[in-house]
Formats: structure tokens, sequence, C-alpha cells
């Protein structure tokens, strides 16, 4: 094979290898820099806000209890029961086939939370459209974001450039390997076109 042929085979796959690895990074790099200091995982050390925005998932998973569902509703209750949040917007896909604000204002009201302080946005079917909605249709500046710590580092990039005052509680993540290897993949595509929206967005 001659060199011209290597050189060829090089820049076709490399370089574009290359370019995405880099994009890929600056906008991990962006988004933890932008949560940074505003994460918390002990209850006794966050401040407390009015609004706590609980972002949806699914109740199950592949015909299981999700943990992700189970620990974001123990971090919710959790934040409640210790005076950190006073009401609770449930954010998450509400439709035949994924009904994740009914399931989790069942599971709260089960744990005990009024239901009077519960709000449902079933429309919150993108991190992004809950961080948006929760200011524009529920008049919501400050919350904190009650999710994952993979997650709510996006949230917080999110509200941040969107003018609102977000803090973040990170629920237990999953102890199963092969789901965090599946979400981590899943959430460094989602940061970049986060990121990639945000840009677009001061165009």
């Amino acid at each position: 094979m001659s060199k011209h042929i290597i050189k060829g085979i090089f820049g076709v796959f490399f370089i574009p290898f290359l370019v995405c690895l880099v994009v890929i990074i600056v906008c991990q790099t962006a988004v933890v820099h932008s949560s940074k200091g505003l994460m918390y995982s002990d209850v006794e050390t966050i401040p407390h806000r009015e609004v706590g925005l609980l972002l949806g998932a699914p109740k199950g998973l592949t015909g299981r209890p999700n943990p992700f569902f189970i620990h974001r509703i123990d971090a919710a209750v959790a934040l409640y029961q210790a005076g950190k949040i006073d009401r609770i917007i449930i954010s998450g896909a509400s439709n035949q086939r994924n009904d994740e604000t009914n399931a989790m204002r069942t599971e709260l009201v089960r744990h005990g939370i009024p239901t009077e302080i519960i709000m449902m946005d079933g429309k919150g079917v993108r991190t992004l459209a809950s961080i948006v909605r929760a200011q524009k249709v529920f008049g919501i500046d400050s919350m904190t974001v009650i999710s994952q710590k993979f997650h709510n580092e996006r949230a917080i990039f999110i509200a941040k450039h969107n003018g609102i005052d977000a803090i973040a509680y990170n629920a237990t993540n999953i102890s199963s390997r092969k789901w965090r290897l599946l979400m981590w993949g899943r959430e460094c595509l989602s940061r970049v076109k986060a990121v990639f929206e945000v840009l677009q967005s001061k165009v």
C-alpha cells in the first residue's frame, strides 16, 4: 500500500475522529465547569429553595424497577422532609406509553408528600424543556434540580444559560456498571447537544 493511500485513509478516518473527540471534551468541560459549586450531595448543607424541580424517569427499566426513579423519589422526599424545598414540580413525559409524572406523583404521595405542594409538567420530555418550562410556564426563576449528578450538571448548565438561579441535589446513582456506562455514553452526546443549543440560542 502506497504512502499516499495510507495518508488518504488517515485523513478520512482519523482527522474527523479527532475533531469529534475535541468537541466532546470541550462540551464536557463547559458543562462541568458551569455547575461547579452548585451541586450538593448532603441534604444538611444544601441551601433552601422554595421549589424543587424533580426531573422525570420511567418507573420501570427493562421490566424491572428503575433505580434512577427510586433514587430521585428518595432525594425529593429527603429534601422536603429536611425543609430544604417547599414545593415540587415533577417534569417529565406523560403519555400512554410512559407516564413519568403521574408515577412519580403517586410515589411521592405514598412517601408522605402532601398532594397540594406537588405541581405537574407532563411536557418536560427533555431536560431543556423541563428547565425552560419551569421558568416560562410556572414562573420559577430559582430552584433546586433533583436528579443524578451526571444529569444535574447538564441541567444546571442549561438553567444558568437561561438566567435561572439553580442549584442541584444529587440523587444516588445506579450501581450497575453496565447501565452507568450506557448512561455516560448517552450523557456525553446530550451534553454536546446542550452546548450547541445554547450557542444557537445566542446567535
